[in-house]
């Protein structure tokens, strides 16, 4: 068993197709289990991706976008049950990124999650794992994530926002990327664009020295093959992430 793995729960963009699921990455390390993300879809794919769904260790949210989070609800009452049932022990953790205000109140489900608030510049630790952030440029606020796993593997979450020094500095020699990209049809939903084109997350991949660039957040309007084309014309080791799919990191 490897020491670290990213499992792919979901990786649409805005709205999922049939049998897809918006953001959902899970890590695991060390008999640890951290969902980043918890968006549409996601909840009912962590029975197939842990024997125990309600063993996780603790939610991030890098931000409380609704379609990035919008299942909580449902993997908070999973979390419940199970404690009721003597399967579980304490709430659930949630660590969320704390913009805007209003979103993260109301996350709040008292008796039900234990929901923790964290700013751009902190550092959160969780079970092992150690998550650094940087602020993206996006209407709506978050952060990309760098995540160091027990045993000092990284990789990095770069969620929607614009390329900057502070991020290149962030991911410089992490070797496994993940990039939430936007394509043409990106931002149709509510006008918020500011996703980062395929080549950008190609170039950014390449500065950092990785060994491999998986894309996410597919838009169903946008030409996934066309997408992929224009970021491994300057990182040829990219790809699309695939849902359903467990990465060995390390």
């Amino acid at each position: 068993m490897p020491d670290a793995t990213l499992t792919v729960l979901g990786r649409a963009g805005a709205f999922p197709q049939p049998g897809e699921a918006c953001r959902g990455y899970l890590l695991r390390a060390g008999g640890e289990q951290v969902l980043v993300g918890c968006g549409s879809g996601v909840a009912g794919r962590l029975a197939w991706a842990l024997p125990e769904p309600a063993g996780l260790t603790a939610v991030l949210l890098p931000d409380l976008r609704p379609d990035h989070c919008s299942d909580l609800w449902a993997v908070g009452s999973l979390a419940a049950c199970a404690r009721e049932h003597g399967r579980r022990r304490g709430l659930l953790p949630v660590y969320a990124f704390g913009e805007p205000d209003a979103a993260w109140r109301a996350l709040h489900r008292p008796g039900v999650l234990d929901v923790r608030r964290f700013g751009a510049a902190d550092v959160v630790a969780v079970g092992g794992w150690r998550f650094s952030f940087v602020r993206q440029s996006h209407p709506w606020p978050g952060v990309a994530v760098v995540a160091v796993a027990p045993g000092g593997v990284r990789c990095a979450l770069v969620t929607l926002g614009r390329p900057g020094p502070e991020l290149a500095g962030a991911v410089a020699g992490v070797p496994w990327l993940l990039v939430e990209v936007g394509g043409p049809a990106d931002g149709l939903d509510e006008g918020l664009e500011g996703g980062m084109a395929p080549v950008e997350a190609g170039r950014l991949a390449a500065d950092a020295g990785a060994s491999l660039l998986l894309l996410s957040h597919m838009h169903p309007e946008d030409d996934a093959a066309a997408l992929l084309a224009a970021a491994r014309r300057v990182f040829s080791r990219s790809e699309w992430a695939l849902e359903a799919r467990t990465y060995e990191l390390g």
